[in-house]
């Protein structure tokens, strides 16, 4: 996964494969001999009928109401385009480019006034050979796989253009109003092969997966593709990566290892029987969902302001892409969930056979790391909003993490506008293929269910330290990996499915975060401790005060959500060779870990890189319409001096200070909130 090149200075319109290298031409291709893109075939497997339920259900959201005010945005035709691509870029399309709809290409009447199209393309990996752990679940799912991937794409840019005030329409292999393969041509991003006919996409050739937007919004076309530019691979340079691009070494994903691997070295990272937080089993208690801040402040809990931002969605709907991503987050739910399968079917005895092909799946599928633990009681809620218990279910997780981006974490500052489109793609992402994978299972037999950041009955945190994911952090109640650090969400699979637990892992996190207090320095709110651990409801922890931090991001009102902690984690790595030495040093030689943390610094790691910005900074007026926003957080490096840990104010509310189940508005206890907090005990040194 380690590329050779930083993409510091590539902008993100310009996507991650070196298309802008290509030769191009003024002169349109010919109008005929373009052959249309094959349906997708009939499902011919379980994987294929789960990831059709999955295509179904996003393609009854292709179209939508249409705001009727119309955003505040450029009028530039390229800037707009830019703005798109970037956006099909960031949501991990392989090729994106924009094109004035031909009449031709209209498979009936045209949709009226929809003349400009986003076309996007999502690569296929190698297919999966028979011999390798889960194999023979994937095998003939390559087309159904790029479709998915792609579709969710298509219905979250369709979304986002009519809330901007413009009528779109995404278009599929399964549900299309226009021919794709014309569209393909015309966008740039391929070309007819003479005789056949057949298009061939530019790094892509035959094999990858297309949806088209179609819209009223006045888009800067693409050049065509000059002839037999397609067949370039842009030389030694895209070979190797220069400029930032995707080396073509690394294309397609998985064509050097199985699938069950990854792509991440997890599998270097020291391991251990127990996590590095300590855990007391017996005494950690079970927690109402009624308990969580962020339901406190949607009761009341935390006032009428964040009461009023929590209601609505507004702490995300306030700015227009993050509100794109909730109509599918929430189309989605029903799919969590389903019935299993009467009988199990056979060859499902081994554990550890079942694991590898569970990993292998949803790697697959688009994860960036699994994990498989066994859940412990405590890692269960105790009790839903509406009071009814909740009884433990299943015995296993199968715990997915996904990275929110480096690419446009870089251009934020972490609590601007973006911060909540970051989540949300995220946890998009891994509710797309927790559905998959648990619609797969339920149809072996084995009763599975999807817990996302929407509908969940688990806690994510214990369980991604225990299926060796990573390290509890001095951000508190965040889970740090050795790889992408704290830029990622969670997603969770419970099962019954027989499964080998992983181990937790240990790569010097708890010494480093005791050195390194950047993300208490840079917190805008102040909710991380410069100070030690305390004991808390059963766990050794850097507790945060997260009343503060929900009151920040939900009623922040220069950004949407806040993610503050992760930008200016030195941790929060990109990914490229030269930083493989550094990460070494952190993870295996002690002495160098104070070092590294203001080494971070002086290399003024944590900057916005205004290269990277490609998102409008738009909120929402009390009309509905979306307009520049009238204050952004345009935070750099802040250097704010070291707080004494004995003067810094900051609550925790232990489980005995836990709302009951279904109580009205009950406002925490702030000053009992201060004062458990000083009076919590210590942990033993270590």
């Amino acid at each position: 996964m380690w590329r050779l090149f930083s993409h510091r200075h590539r902008p993100p319109a310009l996507g991650p494969l070196p298309l802008e290298r290509l030769a191009k031409t003024d002169r349109p291709p010919p109008a005929y001999g373009i052959a249309t893109l094959a349906p997708l075939p009939e499902e011919h497997s379980a994987l294929t009928c789960a990831i059709r339920a999955s295509i179904d259900c996003m393609d009854g959201m292709r179209d939508g109401d249409v705001n009727p005010l119309p955003a505040a945005i450029p009028d530039d035709p390229a800037a707009r385009a830019a703005h798109l691509k970037a956006a099909c870029y960031y949501l991990d399309a392989s090729l994106a480019g924009c094109a004035r709809i031909p009449a031709a290409a209209w498979l009936g009447e045209p949709l009226p006034g929809q003349e400009y199209a986003i076309v996007m393309l999502f690569e296929h990996t190698r297919p999966p050979r028979p011999d390798e752990p889960g194999g023979d679940w994937l095998a003939g799912s390559e087309m159904h796989r790029a479709a998915v991937r792609v579709n969710e794409v298509a219905v979250v840019i369709a979304e986002y253009l009519r809330l901007l005030g413009y009528p779109a329409r995404a278009h599929t292999r399964s549900a299309t109003d226009l021919d794709l393969a014309r569209l393909v041509v015309a966008a740039g991003l391929g070309e007819a092969e003479p005789g056949s006919g057949q298009v061939n996409a530019a790094f892509l050739g035959r094999e990858f997966g297309a949806a088209v937007v179609s819209t009223a919004l006045e888009l800067a076309p693409d050049p065509w593709l000059a002839r037999g530019a397609s067949r370039s691979r842009g030389g030694l340079a895209g070979w190797l990566g220069w400029g930032g691009c995707r080396p073509g070494f690394a294309r397609p994903p998985y064509a050097r290892q199985e699938f069950h691997r990854g792509l991440w070295p997890m599998e270097k990272v020291r391991h251990r029987q127990e996590p590095t937080t300590a855990i007391d089993d017996g005494n950690v208690p079970r927690l109402p969902k009624r308990h969580d801040m962020f339901f406190r402040a949607e009761l009341g809990d935390l006032g009428p302001k964040a009461q009023r931002e929590a209601l609505n969605e507004r702490m995300l709907a306030k700015s227009p892409f993050g509100h794109a991503l909730l109509p599918v987050l929430g189309g989605r739910l029903p799919m969590q969930s389903g019935e299993t399968a009467a009988e199990q079917a056979a060859g499902y005895e081994d554990p550890e056979r079942n694991s590898k092909a569970v990993k292998a799946l949803l790697y697959y599928l688009g994860a960036d790391m699994v994990g498989i633990c066994e859940i412990p009681e405590y890692a269960w809620y105790s009790h839903q909003l509406d009071g009814s218990e909740i009884q433990p279910y299943h015995r296993y997780a199968i715990v997915t993490l996904i990275d929110q981006g480096y690419e446009t974490m870089e251009g934020a500052s972490g609590d601007d506008w973006i911060s909540g489109a970051q989540s949300m793609r995220a946890y998009l992402r891994a509710q797309l293929i927790g559905n998959i994978s648990a619609a797969f299972l339920r149809s072996q037999g084995f009763s599975s269910r999807v817990h996302s950041v929407i509908e969940q009955d688990v806690l994510h945190i214990p369980l991604l330290m225990l299926a060796g994911l990573g390290e509890l952090s001095r951000i508190g109640e965040l889970v740090l990996n050795p790889f992408v650090g704290p830029r990622f969400k969670s997603g969770v699979i419970t099962t019954d499915l027989p499964l080998a637990p992983d181990q937790p892992v240990d790569f010097g996190l708890q010494d480093f975060c005791a050195h390194c207090r950047k993300c208490a320095r840079e917190c805008p709110c102040e909710a991380i401790p410069f100070g030690d651990k305390i004991l808390f409801n059963g766990y050794e922890i850097w507790k945060p005060d997260v009343e503060k931090c929900a009151r920040y991001r939900i009623t922040n009102s220069a950004g949407s959500m806040c993610g503050r902690c992760m930008k200016t984690c030195p941790w929060n790595l990109e990914g490229v060779l030269a930083e493989r030495p550094f990460l070494w040093a952190a993870m295996h030689l002690p002495f160098t870990r104070p070092w590294l943390a203001r080494f971070d610094d002086w290399l003024g790691r944590g900057r916005i890189n205004p290269v990277k910005k490609w998102w409008w900074d738009l909120e929402i007026d009390a009309d509905g319409r979306y307009v520049p926003a009238r204050r952004t957080n345009e935070r750099q490096l802040e250097f704010r001096p070291r707080t004494d840990p004995a003067k810094q104010k900051l609550a925790c509310y232990p489980a005995d200070m836990a709302p009951p189940p279904t109580a009205g508005p009950t406002p925490p206890d702030r000053k009992a909130g201060l004062r458990r907090y000083r009076a919590a005990p210590r942990p033993p040194a270590h």
